[in-house]
């Protein structure tokens, strides 16, 4: 997941321009150990960044790998590459046993293996694959640096099972690039900001098509299924208060006492009255309890749903409540940080539902009773430490 101003998902700092909202070139490296919690338990084990999660109508979990990068292209500055490769991949969850059903997607991270991004949403209809995929140092006609590999890096893509073979359904960056809808808001390219960036990150079956969230562009698209690209929202940024910490973990003067922070949306879902909810990691400093959630109808300006949250990696409605799942209870620069998952009732009652064993959790799903959690979600599925999970939550 970068976490920059605008952008969110393991972005790092471009070669001329910054990498999406993630913390520029800073993103979070050192995992907390934590065990899990008795109520959390582990369904799939050893995967490679974890992202969303999709719950298919026969109550199989699949879960998006990010991957982690590659040998293939490397490029960037002498203190910011990255590689790219194919590492990405789908895995298919049930009855307690895991396989890669996707494997070969694009994915780029640094030669450590850390900021990985790629894969970030899929939907599953039969055989088909429709796989969302972030983006990276677009140029001014939308395409990337990656080579073959990552030409379809900021791509809405389908592909069948096995090996990746992707035909493209909508180029998104390619759609930033032309019509820009937040036009630039923010704190601009002195703070990591490029006015035209695009980070495509979220994914939801809506109206026979796509609702697609742009975490760095900062709006809500529709994507028809002949790959048609309209804009349904764009979000606005809000005033923080610095301080002089703030100010240097932003590269801001001492003195800089408030800046426009950027929405990041990071996860879209579609509520059981038919509107869209949309959710925000928000950007640098991270402060905590500013995250908001928006409700779009088409047509209709966005609705301020309910905020106070930080952070929010996915969201997902459980009946009629609100699942809201914080990457980052107390900030994403706060070492003390767990992941929380909040239940949100339509009258605004808010209750933890887990929190102790989550640890950077990046995906969401509700099937047949139970939560699943995409669990250490910036943790690759190779090397030491930790890797990625999805856990099962039952009440």
């Amino acid at each position: 997941m970068r976490v920059h101003h605008g952008r969110l998902v393991l972005r790092l700092t471009r070669c001329s321009r910054t990498v999406g909202p993630v913390i520029g070139a800073a993103l979070i490296a050192v995992l907390p150990a934590s065990a899990s919690a008795p109520a959390l338990e582990v369904v799939a084990r050893n995967l490679d960044n974890p992202r969303h999660l999709f719950a298919a109508p026969d109550g199989a979990v699949y879960v998006v790998e990010a991957g982690h990068g590659g040998d293939d292209t490397c490029t960037g500055t002498v203190r910011n590459v990255i590689c790219v490769g194919r590492s990405g991949a789908i895995t298919r969850i049930a009855n307690r046993t895991q396989r890669r059903v996707v494997t070969g997607l694009v994915s780029w991270a640094t030669p450590a293996l850390q900021r990985a991004q790629g894969a970030a949403a899929v939907l599953v209809h039969g055989a088909v694959y429709d796989v969302l995929l972030g983006d990276a140092f677009a140029n001014a006609r939308g395409d990337n640096l990656f080579g073959p590999d990552g030409v379809v890096a900021g791509d809405l893509i389908a592909t069948p099972a096995g090996a990746a073979a992707p035909r493209v359904i909508a180029n998104l960056g390619a759609f930033e690039v032309a019509h820009d809808p937040d036009h630039g808001a923010g704190p601009g390219a002195r703070f990591g900001d490029p006015s035209v960036d695009s980070n495509p990150y979220a994914l939801a079956a809506y109206r026979g098509g796509f609702a697609v969230v742009d975490a760095a562009a900062n709006d809500l698209l529709w994507v028809s299924p002949k790959g048609k690209i309209s804009l349904l929202a764009v979000f606005p940024t809000q005033t923080e208060t610095l301080t002089r910490v703030d100010a240097a973990r932003i590269g801001a003067p001492p003195t800089m006492r408030s800046i426009r922070v950027q929405s990041v949306p990071s996860c879209v879902a579609v509520g059981p009255d038919g509107a869209l909810y949309v959710g925000e990691l928000t950007g640098r400093p991270y402060q905590p309890g500013r995250a908001r959630i928006w409700r779009i109808v088409p047509g209709r300006k966005p609705l301020l749903y309910a905020s106070g949250f930080t952070n929010i990696s996915d969201c997902a409605f459980d009946g009629r409540d609100l699942l809201v799942l914080e990457v980052a209870d107390r900030g994403l620069y706060d070492p003390s940080s767990t992941g929380a998952l909040i239940q949100l009732a339509p009258n605004g009652a808010r209750s933890v539902l887990a929190k102790a064993g989550l640890v950077y959790p990046t995906g969401l799903a509700v099937a047949h009773g139970a939560i699943y959690i995409a669990n250490y979600g910036f943790s690759p599925g190779i090397g030491p430490g930790p890797h990625g999970e999805v856990v099962e939550l039952r009440r």
